[in-house]
């Protein structure tokens, strides 16, 4: 999938569709191997790894982009 970042709105190539979510949520659905679309660069997501909090209750979702 392919994301344009334009302050928070993410578009999929797949069409004319438009989402706005936040932050928490683009974690949750960006994948390996998706593309970012920035105005000035495009980036690569190569790793998203899950990390439990110290209290063992939540995780963080760290997204790796280059």
């Amino acid at each position: 999938m392919e994301y344009q970042s334009s302050f928070t709105t993410l578009q999929s190539d797949d069409g004319v569709n438009t989402t706005v979510i936040d932050w928490d949520e683009f974690r949750k659905s960006a994948r390996v191997g998706d593309t970012i679309r920035e105005p000035s660069r495009t980036l690569r997501i190569y790793d998203k790894v899950y990390e439990l909090t110290a209290s063992g209750q939540h995780f963080v979702v760290h997204i790796y982009a280059q």
